[in-house]
């Protein structure tokens, strides 16, 4: 009877070992995933952003009062890369869908105030370009929080459970000091 016991409670700590270390190495997959679409996630909102500012850049003058012609190719490769955004928002980070929703809608707001720009006579040109400079700038500011709220998401601390943030701790020191440096 004595041996029955031993062998079942050795059984019993092997398989409790075994779950921890199998629950161990998918937790650490997990936050490596995470962590490496949310820098994915990053770059192509950087990306995303250096476009548009490169695309409406190109396409006023404030100074000189100037609306410049746009090619509409390049509204299509936008286009791309903010499905892209969305893709990798819907599939990873569903928390971001109201931060990418305000980056897109102040996107579609500068396009139209850069439509209204290119439409607009001599006497309403200097306000329109304005509005459309605000909006570029309302732009920035929302990819701005937009990235900001990505690192957030991708932090190891903020997605890990707790065994996790047990065996991470010194890592999750580290990226506290990290995110607290203003860029």
């Amino acid at each position: 009877m004595n041996l029955g016991w031993n062998v079942l409670f050795g059984m019993l700590i092997v398989g409790c070992s075994a779950m921890a270390t199998y629950l161990i190495s998918v937790s650490r997959e997990r936050l490596w995933l995470r962590s490496k679409k949310a820098e994915e996630l990053y770059y192509k909102a950087e990306e995303v952003y250096y476009e548009l500012s490169h695309f409406f850049r190109g396409r006023y003058d404030l100074s000189l009062g100037a609306v410049y012609p746009r090619n509409g190719s390049e509204i299509l490769k936008l286009n791309r890369q903010v499905v892209d955004l969305r893709i990798l928002v819907g599939l990873y980070f569903p928390s971001l869908d109201a931060n990418l929703s305000a980056a897109v809608a102040a996107i579609a707001t500068a396009l139209d105030r850069l439509r209204l720009a290119e439409a607009s006579d001599e006497s309403n040109r200097e306000h329109a370009l304005q509005a459309l400079d605000f909006a570029v700038s309302g732009l920035s500011d929302a990819f701005g929080q937009f990235q900001k709220n990505i690192l957030g998401v991708g932090r190891v601390d903020r997605v890990a459970k707790i065994s996790d943030q047990v065996l991470n701790r010194s890592r999750r020191v580290r990226s506290e000091r990290v995110l607290a440096v203003a860029a």
